[in-house]
């Protein structure tokens, strides 16, 4: 899935650069250096088009293959029934099968969408992205100057592209001032997601590891999953990764491995903080 309209992409250059927006920050990993994150704040009163611009002058990154994944701030994700439309004219028909759930005009809007496995009444479903156009048009216009875009998508799908190929998994993942968030992917297609709230204190780096009780997180999880294999009727993971503070994994890694019998994977390092990942996972996709 991507919001960049396919008009708008130009040839491939050689080597690419994977940067993830949010509005206060943008971070990037070069695919030739893929341990290092650089990142750069947005200054205040500044707009992260003119930080990307600066962002790109200030590494010569001119001439590099852009790929960008946009964070929570710039979308929103709608569920709904797959109309019967054919898929090759279901694209050009979603701003009219929008038109009723958005509350902005749908022509300042750009869409796609996924398809999302089928219900469990049999039904085809799809999730719908919608993004402002202009927002994402200052974006394209600052950089097609100096650079190529590969893809322009979201976070969340982003961090689908870390799992390998075949995997089927779930994933925990929680970055500063968002809650915890957990994550049904196969085959590398984001399948279903939970918000799992009261958890912020994962980011006070303040609060012992110790004081932490994960006795609700672990509840939590087994009632998402109970939903998402009984409910939704989605095949069970089999392999699980977390994304959260390097402090908290090793504490939350035991807790799970003696409730659920299982060893998560942590995809994140002393160098790779679980917010720089959708830069990963969107240069993974770019390379795809």
């Amino acid at each position: 899935m991507e919001l960049l309209p396919r008009w708008l992409k130009p040839a491939r250059a050689t080597s690419a650069v994977g940067i993830y927006l949010t509005p206060s920050n943008l971070l990037a990993i070069d695919e030739h250096d893929p341990t290092v994150v650089v990142e750069r704040s947005v200054g205040q009163g500044e707009a992260v088009s003119v930080a990307l611009r600066a962002m790109i002058e200030e590494q010569a990154w001119q001439g590099r293959l852009l790929s960008l994944a946009l964070s929570r701030h710039w979308y929103k994700q709608t569920q709904m029934e797959k109309p019967a439309i054919p898929d090759e004219e279901l694209a050009q028909a979603l701003p009219w099968c929008m038109r009723e759930l958005v509350e902005e005009p749908i022509e300042s809007l750009l869409f796609d969408y996924i398809d999302l496995p089928t219900g469990p009444a049999g039904q085809q479903r799809i999730a719908v992205y919608s993004s402002e156009q202009e927002a994402v048009a200052r974006i394209v216009q600052a950089v097609t100057p100096v650079c190529e875009i590969a893809t322009i998508g979201v976070d969340e799908l982003a961090l689908a592209n870390l799992l390998a190929p075949e995997e089927r998994g779930l994933l925990l993942y929680k970055v500063p001032g968002q809650e915890l968030t957990l994550i049904f992917i196969h085959q590398r297609q984001w399948h279903f997601s939970r918000t799992i709230r009261g958890f912020q204190a994962l980011d006070d780096e303040q609060m012992s590891v110790d004081q932490f009780v994960f006795d609700n997180l672990l509840l939590e999880l087994q009632r998402s999953i109970d939903y998402a294999v009984g409910q939704l009727k989605l095949n069970a993971p089999e392999n699980w990764y977390l994304a959260l503070p390097q402090r908290v994994t090793p504490a939350i890694t035991d807790a799970i491995s003696q409730v659920f019998d299982i060893k998560p994977t942590s995809l994140t390092s002393d160098t790779l903080a679980p917010i720089s990942l959708p830069a990963l996972g969107i240069l993974k996709e770019g390379q795809a």
